[in-house]
Formats: structure tokens, C-alpha cells, sequence
């Protein structure tokens, strides 16, 4: 995808809008209230067999971004294309839940990916 830099200023505009939202939503509702979408117990039971491993406080972009992390990814949200609205639009991620949304502490990544995550905090908060 080449986009000029009018294009560029507008997705990066768009993409940290949504994660200020997701932010907002995250810290203002009971997480044991909360749901993103009605599937998110099937989609946290996906992502827990398909990444076992996955670590939440503290991300590993390069894992993520190498050629086999986008791979198994981009095989996992595509299962959900029909599914999820916007899956696979653009948004912003914490690496480390523990700090704020910084240049050095953000990574961009798909709203699918970020709606995995928030459904395990969920998950984890009704334990």
C-alpha cells in the first residue's frame, strides 16, 4: 500500500483516536462488563491455542512483526474476517500494559489483535 503523506497524517490520526477510545472504554468500565464483540470467549479460546506463549504485560514486537509472527497472525485474523467488524484496520498497542501510550511503549497493529487482548483481561478479571 503506498500512501502519500495526507493519507499517512490521516490514518495515524485515525489509528491513535481508536486507541484513545479502547483506552478510555478500558478504564472507565467494570472489565468484567465489558465485551467487544459476542464472541469474545471463542476468540480468547483461539488465541489461547494458537498462541500459547503469548506474553500480555509485556509485548514482543519483533516476534510478532518477524516473517513467521506475521504469518501465524495473519492466518489467526483472517478466520474472522466475516465476523469481527473492522478487523483488520490499523490501531495502537500498548507494548507494556504497565505504561502510557508513548512513542518507545506503542506499536501498531491490527484492531483484531487488539480486541484478543482486551477479551484475556476480561477473561482474567471474571477468575
Amino acid at each position: 500500500m503506498n500512501l502519500n503523506n495526507s493519507q499517512r497524517l490521516q490514518w495515524a490520526v485515525k489509528a491513535t483516536q481508536y486507541a484513545e477510545t479502547y483506552f478510555r472504554l478500558i478504564s472507565s468500565i467494570d472489565g468484567k462488563s465489558l465485551r467487544l464483540t459476542p464472541i469474545d470467549d471463542e476468540i480468547y479460546q483461539d488465541f489461547q491455542n494458537t498462541f500459547p506463549n503469548f506474553s500480555l504485560i509485556e509485548i514482543d514486537e519483533e516476534e510478532m512483526k518477524s516473517t513467521n509472527g506475521k504469518e501465524i497472525w495473519r492466518n489467526w485474523i483472517m478466520k474472522y474476517e466475516k465476523r469481527v467488524s473492522d478487523y483488520n484496520f490499523g490501531t495502537l498497542l500498548r507494548k507494556n500494559v504497565d505504561g502510557d501510550y508513548t512513542e518507545e511503549n506503542t506499536m501498531f497493529v491490527t484492531r483484531m489483535q487488539v480486541r484478543v487482548i482486551f477479551c484475556i483481561f476480561e477473561i482474567l478479571l471474571l477468575i
